[in-house]
């Protein structure tokens, strides 16, 4: 059985819970909220919209690889310094133009 320390914590667990993150003109993907340490992350959708989202048992959302982790694994600090890897992870290359008309 797990110990209080160690469960999953609930969204009405946390009183007066507000966000301040803001999804407009961000790249589609998933970003931590450093105002909530790191312990709530957010999902941007490709039309701005903000889905709230919260790591379990006493984790952190690391950003450099996108999933809550252990604490010791996470230096929410620095998470903004990640959030360009949201930008990188639907891009595709552009299409191939045969100029030479070799194929």
């Amino acid at each position: 059985k797990p110990t209080a320390h160690h469960r999953a914590k609930r969204w009405e667990e946390i009183s007066n819970l507000t966000f301040n993150f803001d999804c407009s003109d961000r790249a589609v993907g998933f970003y931590a909220d450093t105002e909530h340490h790191c312990q709530i992350f957010h999902m941007c959708d490709e039309d701005g919209r903000r889905i709230p989202y919260i790591c379990a048992n006493d984790t952190s959302f690391n950003q450099q690889f996108r999933i809550c982790d252990w604490d010791y694994n996470v230096n929410c600090n620095e998470a903004q310094d990640w959030y360009y890897l949201n930008e990188l992870t639907y891009v595709t290359d552009p299409p191939f133009v045969d100029t030479d008309n070799k194929l």
